[in-house]
């Protein structure tokens, strides 16, 4: 389950966020926003591969390479 928030930023603070979207490679906003509140909420707990890779696959997904960009990467992979 989910739930929608409204937030409300100053024009400063909202052409910060987006341009810190836009440099470090944020998908949009929303990922920015949500990894910074996963930061605050839970910065002592301990993070592992696993967790990382799990919350990782629904962005991956969404954004996964071209046709293309597949078959430049091809040789990275393993052979059978």
């Amino acid at each position: 389950m989910s739930t929608q928030i409204s937030l409300k930023l100053s024009e400063r603070m909202m052409e910060e966020a987006l341009k810190h979207v836009e440099d470090k490679g944020y998908e949009n906003l929303q990922d920015f926003i949500r990894e910074t509140l996963r930061e605050k909420l839970f910065e002592d707990e301990e993070i592992n591969g696993m967790q990382t890779y799990l919350a990782s696959i629904p962005s991956l997904a969404k954004n996964w390479i071209s046709r293309e960009e597949d078959e430049e990467w091809a040789h990275l992979q393993k052979e059978k």
